[in-house]
């Protein structure tokens, strides 16, 4: 079927060697959400709940609400500036014997939400670097967890 609406959403996932509790406690956190998260950056408090970080693109701020739902796997980031944040990226962690494997996998998915604001190449950059920020996650969650296990 053709697609009938521009592309409004994007997703990237990786296999990850790691329960998914540990992953799920770190995708909550938001001093690890600042090691891989490309347009924030080096995530520090600002209050209420609200983190700021900058982007590696243009060094603009990103204000984040990192809200955990921990019974469904789920974690929205809610991204924007001071004032104004929406819930348009957002993270499952599925635990490995959902897909058929062992406890000690999980699958974790990165989605993206387009709002009716963003340009084509704006999309674009933020599609490409969610395909890096998924290779960015696998890796640091393995070696934090395999650095937790020694």
């Amino acid at each position: 079927m053709p697609h009938l609406l521009p592309q409004i959403a994007h997703m990237a996932a990786a296999l990850i060697e790691v329960p998914a509790a540990f992953a799920f406690n770190r995708l909550s956190q938001a001093e690890f959400v600042g090691g891989w998260a490309l347009g924030s950056m080096g995530m520090t408090p600002v209050g209420g709940g609200v983190w700021v970080g900058h982007s590696l693109f243009d060094g603009a701020p990103a204000h984040v609400e990192i809200r955990p739902a921990p019974d469904l796997g789920l974690i929205d980031y809610a991204v924007g500036t001071a004032e104004t944040r929406r819930p348009r990226i957002f993270i499952r962690v599925t635990p490995g014997p959902v897909t058929g494997r062992g406890d000690a996998d999980c699958v974790v998915t990165l989605h993206a939400l387009r709002s009716a604001q963003t340009e084509d190449a704006r999309w674009t950059q933020t599609c490409i670097a969610h395909e890096t920020e998924i290779l960015l996650i696998k890796a640091q969650l393995e070696r934090a967890y395999g650095e937790a296990r020694d």
